[in-house]
């Protein structure tokens, strides 16, 4: 089997290339941005609405979406990957969404009670790592912005009362992964009707 050997410039077009296409895939995927923006948006608003009229004991149900979303986004994908290959940097958006989403759940559903006030900042801070290193991948400034903006909102929520968290939460929701994901897509529709 013979090797060829890659010239600086025939490097950094391959290079190029996959980070197109996994952007290419990314922005057409911008259907689960917009899918997660608001079933996050939903779970969040309605704990809030639960919290204000004192149903504290089930304040954390409407979270009971979340598995129910990574089912669905898990058959999502199993269903494009038939259609399309993968290539290395789509691989590891990948992988760092389903690490980061496990990671979220298991704090969510298993260590809520010793995180307490504190849950809903940190798992701000996982979301704002999943978009920001998915936006410096694909070169998508949208999202890097986007990914700061969650990032600040974390940490903005550290001083707010607790019981404006998921309020908080269901607005970041919205402004960094609904509407992103809207962008996205109409971005990409656009390039394909040219």
């Amino acid at each position: 089997m013979k090797i060829e050997e890659l010239s600086p410039e025939k490097s950094f077009e391959l290079i190029t290339q996959v980070i197109n296409e996994a952007r290419s895939k990314f922005e057409e995927n911008g259907f689960i941005y917009m899918f997660w923006g608001a079933l996050i948006a939903i779970a969040s608003i309605s704990q809030f609405i639960l919290l204000k009229n004192e149903h504290y004991d089930i304040s954390w149900y409407p979270y009971f979406l979340m598995p129910i979303g990574s089912i669905y986004t898990s058959f999502y994908y199993s269903k494009k990957q038939t259609k399309s290959r993968e290539n290395q940097v789509s691989k590891i958006i990948s992988a760092l969404w389903i690490v980061l989403s496990i990671n979220i759940m298991i704090l969510g559903f298993i260590f809520a009670a010793i995180l307490k006030e504190n849950l809903i900042p940190v798992i701000l801070i996982l979301l704002s790592v999943g978009v920001i290193v998915s936006g410096i991948s694909i070169k998508s400034r949208l999202l890097i912005y986007s990914g700061i903006f969650i990032s600040l909102s974390a940490f903005i929520c550290f001083k707010l009362d607790w019981i404006h968290h998921p309020l908080l939460m269901g607005i970041v929701s919205i402004v960094a992964f609904l509407i992103p994901g809207i962008l996205l897509m109409i971005k990409h529709k656009k390039k394909t009707n040219v």
